[in-house]
C-alpha cells in the first residue's frame, strides 16, 4: 500500500443519479488518468427516498466489471458504508449499481480518498 504522506492530493466526489423502475441504476466516478493512482478509503451510497433490493459496489477497467461488495434490501435513506480501502489504477472507474428503485428516487454515491502520481 502506498505512503499516505506521498500522496499528491485528497480525492472527494458527491455523484449523484435518479432511480428507474426496473432497471439497474449505475453511479460512476469518471476513469482515473493515465499515470495515477488513487485509493478510495471511503464509500457511502444511499437512496434517499425508497427501499431497493440490492446494492453492488466495484471497479470497472476498460469494460471488465470487477464486483467486490454488495449489500441486500437497503432500508429508506440508509447509508450504506465501506470502509475498506481500494486501490485504483489506469483506467479504473468505481461503482455502484443498484437494483430495484422506482422512476425519481434521490441516489447519492460519496467516495473519498487519496490521489497520487506513479513513480
Amino acid at each position: 500500500m502506498p505512503n499516505l504522506f506521498e500522496f499528491d492530493r485528497l480525492y472527494r466526489r458527491k455523484i449523484r443519479a435518479t432511480g428507474a423502475t426496473g432497471q439497474v441504476v449505475r453511479i460512476e466516478t469518471k476513469p482515473l488518468t493515465s499515470g495515477k493512482i488513487r485509493v478510495l478509503s471511503h464509500v457511502t451510497v444511499e437512496n434517499e427516498t425508497t427501499a431497493y433490493d440490492l446494492l453492488r459496489i466495484g471497479i470497472v477497467n476498460l469494460g471488465e466489471v470487477y464486483p467486490l461488495d454488495e449489500l441486500t434490501a437497503p432500508g429508506i435513506a440508509e447509508l450504506a458504508v465501506c470502509h475498506e480501502d481500494h486501490v485504483m489504477g489506469d483506467g479504473d472507474s468505481f461503482f455502484a449499481d443498484l437494483t430495484g428503485t422506482t422512476d425519481d428516487d434521490v441516489l447519492v454515491m460519496v467516495v473519498s480518498g487519496w490521489e497520487m502520481k506513479r513513480k
